[in-house]
């Protein structure tokens, strides 16, 4: 049914089946042919690009510096993930790999292409998470996840007497997480007027509802994240002095503290139940065993100690995974995204409902920053990464069609449109 949607649908509304669907099924939803392995939302994805290229509608798409950014960090991971294993499998596992990263973020590129269509995303996920989310809270109460009969598993993992939420994903951490970053895109759409009020205050409940129920501390930590954003958008104009405070703060530390300064993770860890000691000495070792990594990543990270073979944290997966250099383009594709925001959001400062929307992707992606210090995205949840990437991407694009809207220009073209008609009311000699 979601691919039939997928095909027959106008193009505004196409994407709509791609992303409730894809992010409702398992990625344990799967075929295996020929040791390829067809999970449902890459034939899903399959089904998009065949649209897309029939159609032609990649024609018209505003390239970006972050469309290169990712395009050389997808290819980084993989050639790197190549040379380290040196296996055929590997080659397989990262076409894969490159068919789904680059597959997803680019098809979303093309039909995301201005200010309703970003619009229409979030409401789609609004709509996926007031679905997950009250399921999630059954899961919790009564220990069996619904979504098992859609390939999820069906008994929920327990930490210290409490059922851990996880819904359609993977981890009950990544259901959390995925969740809370929905807090700020759905606060972004109730700034957008009335009419979007009921849709953007049922996205408010699921996140909270999905990060609750999830009892994990990288998800409070993460909602904690998109809601201090969202609080600093009146000081908007000053962020440079306060992003120099955190790092003069943290200097203050590691000059004070005992242990190294990224151990505040595992302080931080605490919340909601956690295991942040693990990801505090996950940082710390990735740091000491630089020289094991840094060419084209490691296959022995689990000697580094204790559980070091659990690499829960994005930035040293994209290291262990892929050596210094897919390292960097994994911070630079992340830098490159604050760039398009803020500058947006400079030259939106004169429209109040676009200014407010750029700042909630902006929040969006600062509380992935955070959750990728104790969460990895290898699930369906890659789908909402893609996403926000690549509205942010469009943003440059989105603004051009916005100038049209201000009511200078509105008013000269009423001008002009009034004077035509006058002209034809004279004959033609």
């Amino acid at each position: 049914l979601a691919i039939g949607f997928l095909l027959g649908l106008p193009r505004k509304y196409a994407l709509i089946p791609l992303l409730v669907v894809g992010l409702l099924l398992s990625t344990q939803v799967t075929i295996v042919f020929c040791g390829v392995h067809l999970l449902a939302y890459r034939l899903l994805l399959l089904a998009g690009w065949i649209r897309c290229l029939a159609r032609r509608e990649y024609r018209g798409m505003v390239k970006s510096g972050l469309d290169k950014v990712v395009l050389c960090w997808a290819f980084s991971n993989a050639i790197a993930f190549v040379l380290l294993w040196r296996e055929a499998a590997s080659v397989v596992n990262r076409a894969g790999f490159l068919y789904q990263a680059l597959g997803t973020y680019f098809l979303l590129r093309f039909f995301i292409r201005d200010r309703d269509d970003v619009m229409r995303v979030i409401k789609a996920f609004v709509l996926v998470f007031a679905i997950i989310a009250p399921l999630m809270l059954c899961e919790y109460i009564t220990g069996y996840n619904v979504f098992s009969l859609v390939g999820a598993e069906a008994v929920s993992s327990i930490r210290e007497g409490r059922v851990r939420a996880g819904g359609p994903f993977l981890h009950a951490i990544i259901a959390g997480a995925v969740g809370a970053v929905m807090l700020p895109l759905s606060i972004g759409l109730w700034q957008q007027g009335r009419k979007h009020h009921l849709i953007a205050g049922i996205g408010v409940i699921s996140a909270t509802l999905a990060t609750l129920t999830s009892v994990s501390s990288t998800p409070i930590l993460t909602y904690a994240a998109g809601l201090t954003g969202l609080l600093l958008f009146r000081a908007r104009k000053k962020l440079r002095a306060f992003r120099w405070g955190i790092v003069l703060s943290l200097c203050g530390l590691q000059l004070v503290m005992k242990a190294p300064v990224w151990f505040l993770i595992g302080r931080a860890g605490g919340l909601g139940g956690g295991t942040g000691w693990h990801r505090a000495a996950l940082v710390d070792n990735f740091i000491r065993h630089f020289g094991e990594w840094w060419l084209v990543g490691t296959q022995n990270n689990a000697d580094w100690g204790y559980y070091m073979w659990d690499v829960d944290n994005a930035y040293v997966a994209a290291g262990v995974g892929g050596g210094l250099i897919t390292f960097v383009l994994f911070i630079a594709v992340i830098v490159y995204a604050y760039k398009a925001v803020g500058e947006a959001r400079k030259k939106a400062e004169g429209s109040h409902d676009d200014l407010r929307l750029i700042w909630a992707l902006g929040c969006a992606l600062f509380a992935n920053t955070i959750a990728y210090f104790g969460i990895v995205y290898f699930d369906q949840s890659i789908i909402l990464w893609y996403a926000l990437l690549a509205m942010i991407a469009a943003l440059p694009a989105f603004l051009v069609k916005a100038s049209v809207r201000t009511p200078q220009v509105t008013q000269r073209w009423q001008y002009l449109e009034s004077f035509e008609t006058t002209l034809k009311d004279y004959p033609r000699g």
